[in-house]
This record gives structure tokens, sequence and C-alpha cells, in this order.
């Protein structure tokens, strides 16, 4: 087994002067985890709207129950809004439509105008081994993301990842008995890139599609499966697609599909998978970087599968082409569940946001070849995986362990000891659950945001901001992070109330009350399906207000126009963010 070693050799254990050991990292960038929640509302504060609402996709349950707060919860989510894409803009129906994400399995298209959903492809149907929430579990699992080729509005081409369980059909191959509009003639399987270490439960699969007819709402075209990876376990599958939006035709970048990948949670198990996320011969817990279009830059490398290319020539070539026994699709590596990118062209800057284990949720600024510490690191500390230290950074183990002396790890095929690049931005468990995508507000609605980085924390609602420059210059350093403010919600809603009825408002709610009105009957307490310690009924957000328990499940998306919009897998809602405003003094 290949192994990675951690430099950290002296002054491990601290047996005294805990205390003090705690007040220098605190002064030297709050690197400690901390005893409460530190992120508080500065006043700035955004209207919600709400915008769309999706189709029902929810299985069945007893309407005289509640829904569960566990991982058996999932089923109860009334639809699983998880991405809103827009096409580029020489589409000729780019300013009249979105592309939308069930995860439940149905891509969407979304008339703008009178916001109405139509399904374009249904996964869980078109693909005989498709893998969702239900029965199979897993947040991640089922339709997960889509992007759009540079040159979609010629080609029609665009991209799609989703999970499968291999072995649920003979044939892997879509159904155009469902999709009627599909020409399955030459679509072919391909053999699983699957982890060094460990057994294979779940799949992700990257698809082509070249859609003859981009101007109506029907698929009508071929498939082409690009990549395929297996993974342990249902967790940490991959996140997201993207291009670099500043790439043009003949530059070196042009073409290349970024391609988020979790660890499939093995980082975090003792034994022969932790060190994976950091193995430069596993593909799993990287960011990879390929060339779908096998004609476009004939000289470079072919893949094993004959379905993509590597960038392998010239100044741009991935950065681990020529390391030994490494894979050469890697980017960037050390990651646990990088689940969302977003390219900001303004500063020509791939940001990711990276769900952590049981400390930190990060914000990352992606560099080529960087290590970004997992499982190593989380957050701006040290994370033990195994032994008496089990999942805890090294600030909560009593008595806390020192940062290693000399912060490096050796990685095996790199001839010499690295230090990892850390967070621009970081929360801890305190203030929430599992960091949301993100974006640096460039749209037209809310001027005062201009250039501020926004997220949410997923489980709790919270929506967040930083400084985008702020966070660009901490350039991976450990003893730097951006600063975060939290946004006070102002919800106008819901439809059909009039615009008086504005009032602050906590997102949890304002998705607990939808989810009961939804299903029309009454749900006490502000109930959720899913689960989270910090949402368990009775726990108080850090303003003493009580959650009622599960999963407000949060996400933003950001259109072609730079306006920002929140969903949520829990009421299957699609609201915008309109306005800054001055805040309301009702409400909470």
């Amino acid at each position: 087994m290949r192994r990675l070693i951690l430099i950290a050799l002296a002054g491990m254990i601290v047996l005294a002067c805990a205390d003090s050991w705690m007040h220098a990292i605190a002064q030297s960038g709050g690197t400690q985890y901390p005893s409460a929640s530190r992120i508080t509302k500065d006043g700035t504060a955004v209207m919600v709207e709400d915008y769309a609402v999706l189709p029902q996709s929810r299985w069945s349950f007893d309407e005289r129950n509640p829904p569960r707060n566990d991982f058996e919860g999932l089923p109860y989510q009334l639809a699983r809004a998880n991405v809103l894409a827009s096409e580029p803009r020489d589409a000729p129906r780019s300013s009249a439509r979105f592309f939308v994400i069930d995860q439940n399995g149905n891509l969407y298209i979304l008339d703008k105008s009178r916001r109405e959903f139509t399904e374009y492809i249904a996964f869980n149907k078109v693909f005989p081994n498709f893998a969702n929430a239900s029965p199979h579990g897993g947040f991640g699992t089922g339709l997960g993301s889509i992007t759009f080729d540079p040159a979609y509005a010629k080609t029609g081409k665009f991209y799609t990842v989703h999970t499968e369980k291999p072995g649920m059909s003979a044939s892997g191959a879509p159904r155009n008995d469902v999709l009627r509009g599909l020409r399955p003639g030459g679509f072919a399987t391909t053999s699983p890139i699957n982890p060094p270490a460990g057994e294979v439960g779940f799949e992700s699969v990257v698809v082509e599609w070249t859609d003859s007819n981009i101007g109506n709402a029907q698929f009508e075209g071929t498939a082409r499966e690009i990549l395929r990876l297996g993974f342990s376990f249902v967790f940490h599958p991959i996140g997201d697609l993207l291009f670099n939006p500043l790439a043009r035709p003949g530059e070196a970048d042009y073409g290349n599909l970024y391609i988020s990948v979790g660890d499939g949670t093995a980082g975090e198990r003792p034994g022969i998978t932790h060190t994976i996320p950091q193995r430069l011969d596993a593909l799993q817990g990287k960011i990879l970087r390929v060339t779908p279009d096998v004609t476009l830059r004939p000289q470079d490398l072919l893949s094993s599968n004959g379905r993509y290319r590597i960038p392998s020539t010239g100044t741009n070539a991935n950065p681990f082409v020529s390391t030994n026994g490494a894979r050469p699709e890697v980017y960037a590596y050390g990651f646990r569940n990088p689940h969302r990118m977003r390219w900001d062209a303004v500063t020509n800057t791939l940001v990711a946001v990276e769900i952590g284990a049981g400390s930190w949720e990060e914000v990352n600024v992606i560099v080529k070849g960087g290590n970004y510490g997992w499982a190593e690191r989380e957050g701006h500390e040290q994370v033990f995986v195994g032994g008496p230290n089990n999942g805890r950074t090294g600030s909560r183990v009593d008595p806390p362990v020192a940062f290693p002396a000399s912060d490096t790890i050796i990685v095996e095929g790199i001839d010499r000891p690295l230090t990892p690049l850390y967070p621009a931005a970081a929360f801890s468990h305190r203030d929430g659950v599992a960091i949301g995508p993100g974006f640096i507000y460039r749209g037209k609605l809310m001027p005062q945001m201009l250039g501020k980085y926004l997220f949410s924390d997923i489980v709790t609602g919270r929506l967040f901001y930083c400084d985008g420059p702020e966070m660009l210059a901490t350039k991976g350093a450990r003893d730097k992070s951006a600063a975060i403010h939290e946004l006070q919600v102002v919800y106008k809603g819901p439809f059909g109330t009039p615009a008086e009825s504005a009032v602050k408002r906590r997102m949890f709610d304002i998705v607990a009350e939808a989810y009961s009105r939804r299903q029309g009957f009454p749900i006490p307490n502000n109930v959720l399906p899913g689960m989270s310690a910090l949402t368990n009924a009775g726990q108080l957000d850090p303003y003493g207000a009580a959650y009622g328990g599960g999963r407000a499940d949060v996400r933003l998306s950001m259109d072609g126009d730079g306006e920002v919009y929140l969903m949520s897998k829990s009421d299957g809602m699609i609201r915008k963010l309109t306005a800054v405003v001055t805040t309301p003094s009702s409400g909470r």
C-alpha cells in the first residue's frame, strides 16, 4: 500500500500551557475550534422572494406522521432542487429559460415568463441503474450537475453527472422508449475507474449530450458516456462540472472540462482508504481537467477509455502528466467533498466549496497542482483519523495537540515535502453543518454586494458573505482567512401575499412553513426531513431561537446575469435575492 507520511515529529502533545497555546493560535489567525458561534449579522439584509415551485417528486408517505429526522427522511423531501443554470448567452433561448435539476432525477426547463417547468430528461427513467437518495441513501446521490459546452449554441452539447448502482440492470444504456428523442445508436458504457483501495458500491457517470434542436424544450439527439468513477460509499461522489468561461477558441484551456470529485468518504475511514485523497494514482478526492472533444487537440494524451483527452502538451499541461504513477487527469487534490465550483470571470479565479467532516467548512481558491490537505488537514487545523482522537482536529483534543512544527505533507511521487493550501474562508460547526455553493456577486439587483462572495450553510439555511478581494488575498496561507458575515433575510412572500408582508425571517422557518403548506396539512414545530445534530428539535440558533428538526437543505445558484437564486431540496422551492434592503423591526 502506498503510504502518506505526515511530517509531524516534534511537540505533538501539549502537556502544559494548553491555554497559552490556544491563545497563540487564536491570535495568529483563528485556527482553533471556537467554543461558540462566531458569525454574526452586520446589519446587511437581502430581500428574498418566491420565484418558482418545482413539481413534487417525493416518495409517498403517511400524512399522519411528520417527516423523519434521520437519513431515512430524504424521501420526504418534496423536490430536491439542486441546480439552476443558464445557457450560454449566444444560445437562441438563453434569455427565456433556465435549466433546473431536481436531484431525484429530473432535468427541467423552466420558462422564465410563465414560471412553468417542462420535463427535459428524466434520468431516473432513462438510466436503468440510476441511484437516488431513496432507496439507496446519500445526500449526494441522484442527478448532480449540468454544464454547457462553450460551443453549445452551435453544437448543442452539454454535460451532466449522475450516480448509478452497478448491477441493477444488465444494460446501463439509456432507454429511448422513455426519452423518445434520444438516438441511442453507438452509446456504450465505459469501465469504471475505481479507487486503488477499498470496495466499490456506487458510480458517478459523466455524460455528454448533443441536442440537435436547442430551440425547443424536447431533447432530440445523442448521448455519449465520457467517464465513470467508482466510490466505496454513497456520499461524496462527483459533484460539479464546468468550463473556463474566459477561454476562447484556439487558447490552451478552451474546451477543457473541470470535474470536482469527492472521496467517497475514504479519507475519514481509518485503514487503507484513508490516504486516497492524497494519492495521485487515484481520481477520488480530486479536481480533474479533461478535454471531451478528442479532435480538439489531437496531440494531447488520449484517456484509457478513449472518450476524452488530457491536457498534456504546451505550457498549460495538467500538473502531473509527467509524474510517475500519477493519474494525468488530476488538476488539484486533497479534497473531501468539493461539491460545487464557480469560475469568477472578473478575477479569473476558480473557487470551490468543500463540505468538511466534523469541524470545519471551507471556501478554497483552486490553483493548478494545489494540495488542499484532506485527510491530514481540515479547515486550518491538523485532523486525526483513527486512534483515540479519530475525527478530531488538534484544538479539539484534550489536551490540545499542537500543530506540526513542520507544516508539510509527503506525497508519494512528489520529490519534496509539500505545504498544503488552506481555505480562503472557513466556518466551524458552531455556525453550520455543510457549506453550500458560493459565488462572487456580479449582478445588478444588489449593487451593494458587488465583489462579495455569497454562500450558505445547507442545513440551517443561514446566508453568509465575505469580501471577495480579502478572500482572494489569502493565497492559501494558514494564518489568513477572510472574515465571514451573516446576511439578514427579509422575506417577501409567500405567493399571493401583499408586498407589505415583507418581514425579517430565518430561512429555516421560511422553508419549514412552505414545506407544511405544500403538504396540505400542518406539521408542528417547523419540522423538516433529514437530520442534523445542530438543528435537532430544541437546539437553538446563535440568536436563541429554537429549530424544529431536520434540514432546510438550502443552496444558492447564479444565473447568466450574475443574479442569485436560493433553492431548497426540502420544500422544492426556488426563491430569488432581489435587493439589499433596510431591516424591518418585526420578525427574526
